[in-house]
């Protein structure tokens, strides 16, 4: 690993599957896209802070929970820890009642991270609009963006009231949550109500289960957190504009996030590979650098560098450039929309 260079090591720390190599990735590239494109000073804080906050939630805050919760969960049942981050499908068969306390740790640490971690993404948005409405009085979205002219600064206490409000309602829905938890938890000790849910909880878990990393899947990110994320954006939504710019951002991003990166990073490894007379693209699949570092020294280098400039180009595409073009499509479409309305405005006032 020391004989790699620095392009190899910060790649193959992207390509894994890490909560650092995620956050390094997809914050870097997101972030920095679209602070190239911001409308204003207003608009550039409140993307930083949404990114930045979306990002070390997402990545570092269900690791961490996840961790600790394998450890009550585990002291809770009586059973060994690991068994709480191996997966269940490894998990070598015991006795019913083993991994019937197996199935629930990782049902209880499955449901209480989340139940915890969601109503705080559901936060990100209305607080980023509580910090800008807060600062200087802009409320509406047009005016973050410098559409509008608008700043009272005689908001501060009614942006704090309604923080203070949705605060309150959040924490009453994570308590509910886990209210709703427990009470499964306890019901799962009764053997008829366990046999009855038993398939259920075996396939949930199995499908939403930590790695043993205690790193969250794609799945979890499709299945909770992001439809949560993006309900949030639609719920703190200012004003028709910002609207219409959430529906062009995820019919864009969320597509591209899950299918976009299969679609198109196999043509540009085949045009590497062609390029640098190697296969890291073979027979439907591509080769991780782990796999390469396997390779015969002699051919480590040459893969080393077509990889590089595929998985970078890929990066480059399906990250950066996508979101810098939507946040541009966005920009445009959203000024042109409102100075016609504006002139139509001014138009039948004149009439």
């Amino acid at each position: 690993m020391n004989g790699l260079s620095l392009t190899t090591k910060i790649l193959k720390g992207m390509e894994t599957s890490s909560s650092l190599g995620m956050f390094a990735r997809d914050t870097g590239g997101c972030l920095s896209a679209k602070l190239a494109i911001s409308r204003s000073k207003d608009e550039a804080k409140e993307i930083t802070f949404a990114e930045l906050t979306e990002s070390a939630l997402f990545y570092f805050s269900a690791p961490l929970l996840a961790k600790s919760s394998s450890k009550l969960f585990a002291k809770l049942y009586g059973i060994d820890r690991n068994l709480i981050s191996q997966p269940l499908k490894n998990i070598q068969e015991t006795s019913k009642n083993n991994i019937k306390k197996i199935k629930s740790a990782k049902l209880g640490q499955i449901t209480s991270v989340f139940g915890l971690i969601l109503p705080i993404v559901f936060a990100i948005a209305p607080i980023r609009n509580f910090l800008t409405y807060s600062n200087n009085g802009k409320e509406e979205f047009v005016s973050v963006v410098g559409l509008k002219d608008n700043n009272d600064k005689s908001k501060h206490k009614e942006a704090k009231e309604k923080a203070l409000n949705l605060s309150k309602k959040l924490i009453g829905v994570s308590l509910t949550s886990l209210a709703i938890s427990s009470s499964i938890l306890l019901g799962m000790k009764n053997n008829k109500f366990y046999n009855k849910i038993e398939p259920f909880i075996t396939k949930f878990v199995k499908t939403f289960e930590f790695t043993k990393n205690n790193d969250l899947k794609l799945s979890h990110y499709g299945a909770f957190i992001y439809p949560v994320s993006i309900a949030s954006y639609f719920y703190a939504s200012r004003d028709k504009y910002e609207k219409q710019e959430n529906v062009r951002r995820f019919a864009t991003t969320v597509p591209l996030l899950f299918f976009g990166e299969k679609v198109i990073e196999k043509p540009i490894y085949k045009v590497f590979d062609k390029i640098f007379n190697t296969k890291v693209a073979e027979n439907g699949t591509i080769k991780t650098y782990n796999e390469i570092l396997k390779l015969p020294e002699k051919l480590q280098s040459q893969y080393l560098k077509s990889k590089n400039y595929a998985y970078a180009l890929t990066f480059l595409i399906n990250t950066m450039a996508i979101a810098f073009g939507v946040g541009l499509l966005n920009r445009i479409s959203t000024k042109k929309r409102y100075e016609r309305e504006q002139q139509q405005k001014q138009n039948t006032f004149v009439c």
